[in-house]
């Protein structure tokens, strides 16, 4: 009979699968998600970024986005401190075509029905490398394929963050 009850009682632990789980409170169902602020010279990542947000929060849970705060259950804010591109590999014809991308970000997460911070992180860090197959001297390649895909690995990183309570 211990036996029975040891395995029925770790059945109900709360374990979940990453990626799966929510520490969120069970009201909040509408996120505010504003576009992120932008303080470096990098065109428009703030914009793809917060796009890339806003859809990874939609595929992790059953979330309604909104831009504004009004009617919202919570908030997230960011601002996108840093963006820095490093050549890390070149070819044989020395032309860089590996990069790290850097990025620095400051990150909310609000409960706005009960005006608590549920996550912050002012000093949100992400790097990820880069390799440009085409036109290795073409810097203008990373800052649109490039961009976008870093945007969606920086995504996922930080909603995992707040959903999964790290």
């Amino acid at each position: 009979m211990p036996l029975v009850l040891m395995i029925g009682s770790t059945a109900a632990c709360g374990y979940s699968l990453v990626g799966t789980g929510s520490f969120l409170p069970e009201y909040i169902r509408t996120v505010a998600i504003p576009t992120f602020a932008n303080t470096t010279p990098r065109f428009e990542v703030e914009v793809r970024i917060t796009d890339a947000v806003t859809r990874e929060f939609v595929s992790r849970g059953d979330f309604t986005m909104v831009a504004d705060s009004a009617g919202a259950d919570a908030e997230l804010t960011g601002i996108i401190t840093a963006f820095d591109v490093t050549p890390i590999g070149l070819n044989p014809d020395e032309e860089a075509t590996n990069f790290l991308v850097q990025i620095r970000a400051q990150v909310n997460f609000r409960d706005l029905v009960q005006n608590e911070i549920l996550y912050s992180n002012n000093s949100f860090f992400f790097r990820q490398e880069f390799e440009i197959e085409a036109d290795p001297t073409a810097l203008s390649d990373l800052s649109n394929v490039a961009v976008d895909e870093i945007a969606e690995e920086f995504a996922r990183t930080v909603v995992s963050s707040i959903l999964e309570g790290f």
